[in-house]
């Protein structure tokens, strides 16, 4: 079809400044939403490539080990590990941007077409953080191209041994078969009652070694109940969060962050990402998202003991150019985001919920 002088001006434009609106929407896109964002921070990101994430695990402890005598022999025997826990499946994420050449012709002007611009890719910002959002913490059995989300039996609201216990798979790992390989789980009867108890019970049990769980995700309405607890005795904040946005308060020097994808859940998640204390030195740039797969805020090295975002190279929010489809009078461009939740520790996340009890203070 013939080009509009809509379309010229259009395309000229975009090749002078669709470029620098990409590394700003990845960016934005990273911090509106506080479990990418924290991920970002605490280096819990890695570049990977090939049709699997592969992460090492222990899920028995060496029997070589042991105190000796003078002259003692002692056995070396033969052991497995350690294991791999082997995610097979990518997850690709699309935004679209739309124009129809009528809305080009409506708005001539380059500055016209240029806002234009800048509102459509406003609405793929928010459309693609929302459903990143929900499908982070989804089990997505029904909806098996979505990512496998923390509730596809990252984090099960269910006992670790006895009756209704832990049976999933993560990783190609039974949790129904190894002790190490299950989340940690409380229940709360009522949170004034005994809500910060089983808070610091599971707290500690994902505690190990050094490590401790860094940030803690929770229903809005369960975060009111620990504010109301706490609040008359402080509110320490992880300033970092709080100026990017998010409402905080802390427990064990970990934030606490309302999730609203948590609402009428009552459930909270306690995860370990890299184990380590707030980074205090991260400032995420739009210049770190200019060449898709080359961030130095992760610099490919997530060496975490716990949860840690895989992003296939190359698929960090890259957008293609606009082109016509056939048969149409609409110009497209698309925003593709491919990545996987892996992680190295089961033992090291927590689920807390109320269980068959009500949401209540």
């Amino acid at each position: 079809m013939a080009a509009t002088q809509a379309t010229i001006t259009f395309d000229r434009l975009y090749s002078t400044t669709a470029a620098i609106h990409r590394k700003s929407l990845a960016m934005e896109i990273v911090q509106s939403n506080a479990l990418l964002w924290h991920m970002y921070r605490q280096g819990a990101v890695t570049y990977s490539g090939g049709t699997e994430v592969r992460q090492p695990v222990v899920l028995q402890e060496s029997a070589n080990v042991g105190a000796i005598g003078l002259y003692s022999s002692f056995s070396t025997s033969p052991e497995d590990g350690p294991d791999t826990a082997r995610f097979p499946t990518w997850y690709k994420n699309r935004a679209s941007c739309v124009f129809d050449e009528t809305e080009l012709g409506q708005n001539s002007g380059p500055e016209q077409i240029l806002d234009l611009l800048k509102v459509k890719l406003a609405i793929a910002k928010t459309s693609l953080v929302n459903d990143l959002n929900r499908q982070l913490y989804a089990d997505n059995t029904a909806s098996p191209l979505e990512i496998a989300g923390l509730q596809s039996d990252f984090i099960e609201f269910a006992p670790e041994t006895g009756a209704g216990a832990q049976s999933g798979t993560v990783g190609g790992i039974s949790k129904a078969a190894y002790a190490n390989w299950r989340n940690r789980y409380g229940t709360i009867s009522t949170f004034s009652t005994d809500g910060l108890r089983v808070w610091e019970q599971v707290y500690m049990d994902c505690s190990s070694h050094g490590t401790h769980p860094d940030i803690i995700m929770v229903d809005p309405q369960v975060y009111r109940f620990f504010k109301e607890l706490v609040a008359p005795n402080q509110e320490r904040k992880d300033k970092q969060l709080w100026d990017a946005g998010f409402d905080n308060l802390m427990f064990n020097s970990t934030p606490v962050v309302p999730e609203p994808q948590l609402a009428g859940t009552g459930q909270c998640y306690f995860l370990t990402t890299t184990g380590r204390r707030a980074v205090t030195d991260f400032n995420l740039k739009p210049e770190y998202f200019t060449a898709p797969g080359k961030n130095p805020a992760v610099k490919s090295a997530a060496t975490g003991t716990g949860l840690q975002l895989a992003i296939l190279r190359k698929d960090d929010f890259r957008m293609t150019d606009f082109r016509y489809p056939p048969d149409s009078d609409t110009l497209l461009a698309h925003m593709f985001f491919t990545c996987m939740l892996v992680t190295s520790s089961e033992n090291r996340q927590g689920g807390v919920d109320f269980g068959a009890n009500p949401i209540s203070f």
